[in-house]
């Protein structure tokens, strides 16, 4: 088995685009996440994005698109905002592309020239400051506890790792849910639904399932 790549050096080389292979090896990524993500970081930096120029470039419709959308902005990848006019209408929405969520201001981790790799369960870095990935566990809290338990249950294996700041945002969630009076036995509850209903393209993330519980808690 071998691997045949075209020539990107000399002066007939074609255009190509350098990308962070910890973006592209992320496993809490979809393929079809780090598909559209490398076809969005090939782009210029200012660059604008919409579902209908997207979908013109590839044989996915508007909703795996949007899917495939609401994953990056869930990790960390995309950010969406709005643009409004001096009355607060809301005039436009604008996207931002980060080839790591590392380089996000509000994640707390510098930005450097030799960024990060991850290779299978290995972090190779220059910067020790960037060794962001860690083993995602319950910390003594029953409701994350519980959902590792269903997810191991359904995947037959651990849980993902997850980069520090997902794995505050995580607990800080867990947290909030708790406030709302939402019981262990009613967060079981919803945790085995969603399990027995997840479709095998679906990881099993807890992020997204945290997106979700507003409205399955009906909180928030």
């Amino acid at each position: 088995m071998a691997t045949y790549r075209i020539k990107k050096t000399g002066n007939k080389a074609p255009p190509f685009t350098r990308i962070l292979n910890e973006s592209l090896h992320d496993e809490c990524l979809s393929f079809k996440a780090r598909g559209l993500l490398a076809y969005m970081l090939s782009k210029p930096d200012n660059y604008r994005f919409y579902i209908d120029e997207l979908t013109k470039h590839t044989t996915e419709g508007k909703d795996s698109i949007r899917a495939g959308l609401k994953e990056l902005e869930q990790l960390g990848y995309i950010k969406r905002y709005s643009v409004k006019d001096g009355r607060g209408k809301i005039m436009s929405w604008e996207m931002d592309v980060y080839e790591s969520p590392s380089l996000r201001p509000e994640s707390g981790f510098p930005v450097v020239e030799n960024p990060t790799l991850v290779t299978n369960d290995y972090i190779i870095t220059n910067d020790k400051r960037l060794n962001k990935y860690i083993a995602f566990n319950s910390n003594g809290n029953s409701f994350v506890e519980t959902y590792l338990k269903y997810f191991r249950i359904k995947k037959n294996k651990q849980h993902m790792r997850v980069t520090e700041e997902q794995y505050r945002m995580i607990h800080d969630q867990i947290k909030e849910i708790q406030s709302y009076g939402i019981t262990i036995e009613e967060w079981e509850a919803e945790v085995k639904d969603h399990f027995e209903n997840l479709p095998k393209s679906n990881n099993g993330n807890i992020i997204a399932f945290l997106h979700a519980a507003p409205r399955r808690f009906d909180v928030g």
